[in-house]
């Protein structure tokens, strides 16, 4: 599975070397599971190209504040998933689930 993520508040924090996370996303827990192992990409909109991405090793939830009960990615930076376009198709909201990425 992999995620494209509309990001435009910069909600990042690096935990230490390549490893990041990005939140707050309204989406169930049990999606955010599956997903753990997948690709997550960020985008300024839907028509542009992703600017950051990486795989997911795992999320969490906030559990207080004006966050709670928001996923919070945690994810592995890579290179590869800079400059990689989706079609206009599928988004709900500011997200797009595709749970079979095609092979390059």
């Amino acid at each position: 599975m992999e995620i494209h993520l509309i990001e435009n508040l910069d909600n990042f924090a690096k935990l230490k070397n390549d490893l990041w996370e990005c939140g707050w996303w309204k989406l169930k827990e049990e999606k955010a599971r599956q997903l753990i192992g997948g690709k997550i990409y960020f985008h300024k909109s839907r028509v542009e190209p992703s600017f950051y991405g990486g795989t997911i090793v795992g999320y969490r939830v906030e559990n207080d504040g004006q966050h709670e009960g928001r996923i919070v990615f945690e994810f592995e930076y890579n290179a590869a998933c800079r400059n990689i376009r989706t079609d206009k198709y599928g988004w709900s909201m500011e997200m797009k689930i595709i749970a079979e990425p095609k092979q390059a």
